[in-house]
């Protein structure tokens, strides 16, 4: 029986690389141009981090990565660089050697299952707009409701938002979960602008640590008091 549970996972991930070794075309994704920023110490060992970036930057894999998040879109996906960083490192000589099929093993067998700092997706996730804003006005207006101070980025096609609190960690979200809570508030509050109804779903979000919501590292208190606009406490 474990034979037959073992050789059906193998089925499973393989089916998953190669499904991101393939664009639409049926062809590897190899020229897809990756941008990936070494901006964070990952905090893995020395040997393995430029290898690490290697296998990234030769990723046959549409990808992008900065500030320690991993974005990718086939299927879409946020994955903490750090969560990758940490299994391909554990990966020991065999990642050295082959640094390029290690990365794309580790984001199939990562992305496959929500978890944190894994968040899935939806590139559907608004058609045409809501409460008069589009996918790139509401990503605003969500992030306004979180905090206005941190640095952040948006990915409006596949609904991901990403903030960055002090630089060494990142909240990240998935709009399309964000909408839906949005939209259940709307029913309850006609009346409310969208900046009201945000600062009250928001808040709920984040305490709960979603789903919806992950982070690349485990959240300090003082990372929740940055995201929900309380003033971090010195250093």
């Amino acid at each position: 029986m474990w034979i037959a549970v073992v050789a059906l996972a193998a089925v499973v991930v393989g089916a998953v690389v190669w499904w991101f070794r393939r664009d639409p075309a049926g062809q590897a994704a190899g020229d897809a141009g990756n941008r990936v920023e070494a901006d964070t110490d990952l905090g893995i060992p020395a040997e393995a981090e430029p290898a690490f970036m290697e296998g990234l930057r030769a990723c046959p894999l549409r990808v992008s990565g900065t500030r320690g998040v991993l974005t990718t879109y086939e299927p879409p996906r946020l994955i903490s660089l750090y969560l990758l960083a940490d299994a391909f490192a554990a990966r020991g000589n065999a990642a050295l050697h082959d640094p390029e099929g290690t990365v794309v093993a580790l984001i199939a067998q990562l992305a496959a299952v929500e978890r944190p700092g894994v968040l899935h997706l939806r590139e559907d996730w608004l058609d045409g707009e809501v409460d008069g804003m589009d996918r790139a006005r509401f990503a605003e207006a969500v992030r306004e409701a979180v905090s206005g101070e941190c640095a952040w980025s948006a990915d409006p096609a596949v609904g991901a938002l990403q903030i960055a609190v002090r630089e060494a960690n990142a909240m990240m979200l998935d709009l399309a979960r964000v909408l839906e809570l949005y939209r259940e508030a709307r029913e309850k509050q006609p009346e409310a602008t969208a900046g009201e109804l945000l600062r009250e779903v928001m808040p709920r979000l984040i305490a709960a640590g979603g789903p919806g919501l992950t982070w690349t590292k485990p959240p300090t208190q003082e990372d929740l008091r940055v995201v929900l606009g309380g003033a971090p406490e010195p250093a």
